[in-house]
């Protein structure tokens, strides 16, 4: 203990227990995770309820993990072994308490904590150990002080422990669907594009605003090992974590149906039956491709389609064709018909795939006119002679500064061309 935290001891004055523990409440409900909720508790504990504060939580291999605060300002934290019931048995017992208690540390127990804990806590005569009562992430807080708890500062000891142990509750539950939606936008986000003997190809990704990075709207490539390879681009109907999910379904279903089966019509149909498979009521827009080269600077495209706006192809001279393919939405009925098209690309053409939140994107002067296919036709031909990922970033700046910060659907490009 140092000459300031001898000088400087701390007190709840009675008056002031409403304000403090208002200040608790809203210093800890914004923790979003465990680590940064048990570095405030141990910043709001001290110098407040004692000169140094220390929070105290299980963590993996055997260990402690621990946070602690002093009145200098100094923020530590480590990590260090878990002492068993017969070396320390108040800090066990508190560690998994279900209730929020106030227990002297025996001075045997806190001579047998490791390492730096030990000498940031040996020093004071006065150390207790309180429960910090959770249902996720049991822990204790540990006050060193240099006198006794008095009647209302225990009383106030137990409301802060309370409060802690709630919002370390919350930052654990935060946590854990922070990282169920890492793992599932890593699973779902698109791969990157594979390099293709040529095929240039580029896309464009924007998932509509929400707490996934991924959403209803999708696109894969899949090589073949005969030199061909499948391209999809979709879009299951609505956005969020349930659409996220349905295009997941879809993505895996053709990444291994394509083996089996290369015939776009006929992957279609395929798809159709596993969604009515699962049950689910949403349905999907879908185009599938097959790429095949065709010699030197020129490949073909068999195509089929799913409800899905119509592909595009920007000839090298500046006009745009409509590729017209019939198809019914896929998912809602085991009777859908799905059409399937050719096209031939030569050095110089793109093919552009993409999905309605394009050409419905709502803005423009009225602020809710939609961009419409018109729109995007007049700016695809402009683009001709330029690079592809010159040309989508073209599309998506056009659309943005058309939404003029209005919400946007999830939109996805991707286009292919021969070199």
């Amino acid at each position: 203990m140092t000459d300031a935290e001898a000088s400087a001891r701390p007190a709840v004055v009675e008056q002031d227990d409403t304000a403090f523990l208002a200040e608790v409440g809203g210093r800890l409900c914004g923790s979003m995770d465990t680590d940064t909720a048990a570095a405030c508790v141990a910043e709001l504990a001290s110098p407040v309820l004692a000169e140094r504060a220390v929070v105290l939580l299980p963590s993996t291999r055997g260990r402690w993990a621990w946070w602690c605060h002093v009145l200098d300002g100094r923020s530590l934290r480590g990590k260090v072994r878990r002492l068993t019931p017969a070396v320390a048995p108040v800090l066990a017992r508190a560690m998994f308490a279900t209730q929020s208690t106030v227990r002297a540390l025996p001075r045997p127990e806190v001579e047998a904590i490791p390492g730096m804990l030990r000498e940031l806590l040996v020093g004071h005569p006065e150390i207790h150990a309180v429960p910090l009562v959770t249902n996720e992430t049991p822990g204790v807080l540990i006050l060193a002080r240099s006198e006794p708890l008095s009647d209302v500062e225990q009383r106030v000891v137990r409301e802060f422990a309370a409060r802690a142990g709630a919002a370390l509750d919350a930052a654990a539950v935060l946590g854990k669907q922070r990282a169920a939606i890492e793992g599932l936008e890593s699973t779902l986000h698109p791969s990157e594009l594979p390099a293709v003997p040529g095929c240039r190809m580029a896309a464009l990704y924007r998932p509509a605003s929400g707490p996934l990075q991924v959403g209803g709207d999708f696109y894969d490539v899949h090589p073949r090992s005969d030199g061909t390879l499948l391209f999809l681009l979709g879009d299951v109907c609505g956005n969020g974590p349930e659409a996220a999910a349905l295009t997941g379904s879809i993505r895996h279903a053709l990444s291994a149906l394509h083996l089996v089966e290369r015939e776009p019509q006929r992957l279609l149909d395929l798809v159709n039956q596993t969604l009515l498979a699962t049950g689910r009521s949403r349905f999907a827009s879908l185009v599938v491709g097959s790429l095949t080269s065709r010699g030197a600077d020129s490949m073909r495209l068999a195509m089929g389609s799913g409800g899905h706006p119509s592909p595009l192809v920007l000839r090298r001279d500046g006009r745009v064709e409509e590729v017209i393919i019939p198809g019914m939405l896929v998912g809602v009925t085991a009777n859908a018909k799905f059409g399937q098209e050719f096209v031939e690309l030569r050095r110089g053409d793109v093919c552009l795939l993409y999905t309605d939140g394009i050409s419905e994107a709502r803005g423009g002067p009225s602020g809710d006119e939609l961009y419409g296919e018109e729109r995007l036709h007049d700016l695809l031909s402009s683009c001709a002679g330029e690079p592809i990922d010159a040309m989508l970033a073209k599309i998506n700046s056009s659309v943005r500064e058309w939404l003029g910060g209005n919400d946007h659907d999830d939109i996805a490009l991707l286009a292919i061309q021969p070199y």
